[in-house]
């Protein structure tokens, strides 16, 4: 038996629709929307890691002892940052839902709006933003 190739592999795990009205653009604009999940899982991902390295940095320029391991790795700075790359992964999973969804529903002429999904992603970034916010302004040490 020969070896598949990649096209006879995408062939198969792809979907073929008849292009007729809008069904391409609807389609691709799908494709444009999980990339936008996946932009957002990045930046959040991203932030996660710099909130880490900044609480990191910013104890090792106080005075106080840098082989200390309560001033060197504040549990804010961790528990923050590992916050936001929790849910940068999940929004990668979201994302994923969220596009074979609508691709599914697509296929039946149908489009799901996605309220709760949407308010349930806002609020955790919320939420996250305002544990950043409150360990600003308390005392870290």
């Amino acid at each position: 038996m020969p070896r598949p190739t990649l096209h006879a592999l995408a062939d198969r795990l792809s979907l073929r629709l008849e292009n007729k009205g809008s069904v391409a653009r609807d389609h691709l604009a799908n494709e444009r929307t999980y990339l936008s999940w996946i932009r957002t899982s990045l930046s959040l991902v991203t932030v996660g890691v710099a909130i880490r390295q900044l609480y990191r940095v910013s104890v090792d320029l106080d005075d106080g002892p840098a082989d200390d391991p309560a001033t060197r790795d504040p549990l804010a700075g961790r528990v923050l940052g590992f916050s936001f790359v929790a849910l940068g992964m999940v929004f990668v999973f979201v994302g994923l839902y969220r596009y074979f969804r609508s691709q599914l529903l697509m296929t039946k002429g149908e489009f799901p709006v996605s309220r709760a999904m949407v308010g349930a992603c806002a609020a955790a970034v919320f939420a996250l933003l305002v544990g950043l916010l409150a360990s600003m302004f308390t005392n870290r040490q």
